[in-house]
């Protein structure tokens, strides 16, 4: 009898709250021990997922809480309703008796939250672009939009707080628009080949023609097994940013032509069209120059190369005071470890032989092709 009495205003042994033991804890001390037990709740972790990605946080910091005073309540109630052979038998037989944390959460907290959470997560939508700092062509992946949804993402953390438990992943509410971005162009990072050639600064409107074409075939992509057309990206040569020169609409433009030419040939790809000037151009050696032109007729003279890489390359073009640069920049096995030189061969005095020369990784050479034989009809 005494033994019972003791527990009129006292936990019963073998009592506890979730895996917390508050056995023989006066009712005075009681909403203390329940205290602590919610400062260790608040601590716990909870996984939050938005746009693809684990974001961990404490309880606390979403709000959620134990229902302290309706706990203590319940246990005094429960202590209450016990008839005396039942608490001594819980006493004598040590029979346990536990309480389940039951959870409330403070939805003004967990807005506030949920504002500050959707800065970090929300994404403006970015496209795959080329990055050219610092002289280096780089591939940015793009970026997907993503929009959290505050108030569906309220009422999903709300169900997920059930009155005996929470579920410690929540997998929040949004909206996404996807980038558009090729994963094949990640791989481009290193300059395989380039060629520069020279012009005069003061023949202003055949520099006019030259930075036109060369604004034509910057950031071109040649994908693999592709043909790229000189024409099809800078012709037809009397479009907008061509000017006359002497009497031609776009006189100059074979210059870019043949920087290109150059930039394939150094770069061990395959011609597949090139016709030669009648006179030898100034800025290149003989036979490896390389002619375009359009006629109001349609008719035009190109100049053409294969990409036969297993990757995509990209072209990048431009001028730095009275040189023009092709560069061409592709993957860093993309020629397999091989370096390229031509050759310029005089045979006779308009006559041209010029070859590819093959190098491997140590230097050694491991091949010579023919390019061309070029006679020039003018001095």
């Amino acid at each position: 009898y005494n033994k019972v009495k003791k527990y009129t205003e006292k936990v019963l042994p073998m009592t506890t709250v979730g895996k917390v033991d508050i056995g023989d804890i006066s009712y005075k001390k009681l909403e203390e021990k329940i205290n602590s037990i919610n400062d260790m709740v608040k601590k716990e972790q909870i996984v939050l997922v938005a746009n693809g990605k684990d974001y961990t946080y404490t309880y606390d910091d979403l709000g959620i809480t134990l229902k302290k005073e309706e706990l203590v309540k319940e246990i005094k109630k429960y202590q209450k309703s016990l008839k005396y052979t039942e608490k001594v038998d819980i006493i004598y037989y040590h029979i346990e008796k536990n309480f389940s944390e039951t959870f409330a959460i403070e939805e003004e907290k967990l807005v506030n939250f949920l504002n500050t959470f959707k800065q970090s997560v929300d994404a403006n939508l970015m496209n795959g672009y080329f990055n050219l700092d610092n002289d280096v062509v780089t591939y940015v992946k793009g970026v997907d939009a993503y929009n959290l949804d505050i108030e569906k993402s309220k009422e999903k953390i709300k169900s997920a707080i059930k009155s005996d438990r929470v579920d410690n992943r929540i997998e929040l509410v949004g909206t996404t628009e996807k980038a558009d971005y090729n994963e094949n162009y990640v791989g481009i990072d290193t300059k395989v080949s380039s060629f520069y050639t020279e012009f005069n600064q003061y023949l202003y409107a055949r520099v006019q023609n030259l930075r036109t074409a060369l604004g034509y075939i910057n950031g071109a992509i040649v994908e693999p097994g592709e043909i790229f057309s000189f024409y099809n990206y800078a012709g037809p040569f009397n479009k907008s940013g061509y000017v006359f020169y002497y009497e031609f609409v776009g006189n100059g433009v074979c210059q870019i032509a043949t920087t290109t030419y150059n930039a394939a040939l150094l770069g061990g790809l395959e011609i597949v069209k090139r016709y030669p000037h009648a006179a030898k151009s100034p800025y290149v050696a003989g036979g490896l120059d390389a002619t375009v032109a359009s006629y109001s007729s349609g008719w035009y003279v190109d100049m053409a190369f294969k990409n036969t890489y297993k990757y995509p390359i990209y072209i990048k073009a431009y001028m730095v005071g009275n040189k023009a640069y092709v560069e061409f920049w592709s993957n860093k096995d993309a020629k397999e470890g091989k370096t390229y030189q031509t050759e310029s061969v005089q045979i006779g005095a308009r006559g041209y032989t010029s070859y590819l020369y093959t190098y491997d990784a140590e230097g050694n050479q491991i091949d010579k092709q023919k390019i061309a034989t070029t006679w020039y009809t003018k001095d």
